[in-house]
């Protein structure tokens, strides 16, 4: 089993996402609000490298992620729902688009 995670920056396309990753067999994701460290900094009035690029994104209104997380059965399910976000997000090295991951898992409990 894994677990997939997805920071996304993009937050208008997570309906497409959600629809992709329940096509690609993925029956269960699990999406919170999330802030990154950054936001947080330039919201509190922290100044950083990335503050002015941050502070910019505040201003437009643009202040959480929407974080998913998935335990996927199967290598052949990972792998579709991988798919799935490239589909719907595109280049994950553009700038503003998300952060994707994966973790190996060796116990899960409460799974169905």
């Amino acid at each position: 089993m894994h677990l997939l995670v997805l920071v996304l920056e993009q937050n208008g396309l997570l309906p497409d996402i959600l629809e992709k990753l329940y096509e690609a067999g993925v029956t269960g994701t699990t999406v919170l609000n999330s802030v990154g460290m950054a936001r947080l900094l330039a919201q509190y009035g922290v100044d950083t490298r990335v503050g002015e690029v941050v502070k910019k994104k505040l201003h437009k209104g643009n202040y959480t992620n929407k974080t998913l997380f998935a335990v996927i059965r199967s290598e052949d399910i990972l792998d579709k729902a991988i798919d799935a976000i490239h589909d719907a997000v595109g280049d994950l090295e553009r700038p503003d688009t998300g952060i994707l991951f994966t973790v190996k898992l060796d116990r899960v409990f409460g799974i169905i």
